[in-house]
């Protein structure tokens, strides 16, 4: 895929396929913005459509505008960033019964503390809500960017990604900063550089 790419979600489309054609793009190194506007309706997806956006190669970030649930409200929050405007809220549970496997794995991610208010507080969470619970990121006011794209190095992402991402597996924390840092070195070129530059016996010229 392109560096950056931007699709926005229909909230009347069909979600499986629209969640099909986000996982379609995200098999190479890049970043998918996903901007979410219009409330959602309809059944949410099973975590069997929904786990390979949560393993995508590409950074994953979801922009939430206005009020959102499910099915969107799922892709939205296992996104790998999660950023918000100020008039937007999550509906969680997205439904009138049980929590949806998307919702309930953002849930888990974002901690103790959120999975409780939302397995036994259910309720409709605002954009500053949300970030304090730590199912989103950031709130970015209407007439600012998006602090992703413009030039920011893509290895970087692709760390913080990867320690993001952590915290919803099993492997440790340093495991996981070992493998980040791994991937930092190797996507900005210093290991290959170094080896080339032995190999041709002169001096490495590092960016």
């Amino acid at each position: 895929m392109d560096p950056m790419i931007t699709r926005d979600w229909q909230p009347d489309g069909d979600a499986g396929r629209q969640l099909e054609e986000l996982v379609a793009l995200t098999d190479r190194p890049g970043v998918l913005v996903v901007r979410f506007s219009g409330d959602c309706r309809g059944a949410p997806p099973s975590w069997s459509r929904l786990e390979p956006w949560t393993r995508s190669r590409a950074v994953t970030v979801a922009v939430v505008a206005t009020p959102l649930g499910s099915p969107g409200l799922d892709v939205a929050l296992a996104a790998d960033l999660v950023l918000l405007r100020p008039a937007a809220m999550l509906r969680v549970p997205p439904g009138e019964a049980a929590l949806s496997a998307g919702v309930l794995w953002a849930l888990g991610r974002a901690g103790a503390r959120a999975l409780r208010i939302g397995l036994l507080e259910p309720h409709v969470l605002t954009a500053d809500e949300a970030v304090d619970l730590g199912l989103a990121h950031q709130v970015v006011p209407d007439d600012e960017e998006l602090p992703v794209g413009g030039g920011r190095s893509l290895a970087a992402l692709v760390a913080a990604r990867d320690l993001l991402r952590a915290r919803s597996g099993s492997a440790s924390g340093s495991l996981a900063l070992e493998l980040a840092t791994f991937r930092l070195l190797f996507a900005i070129g210093h290991p290959e550089e170094g080896a080339r530059a032995f190999l041709e016996r002169r001096p490495p010229s590092f960016k």
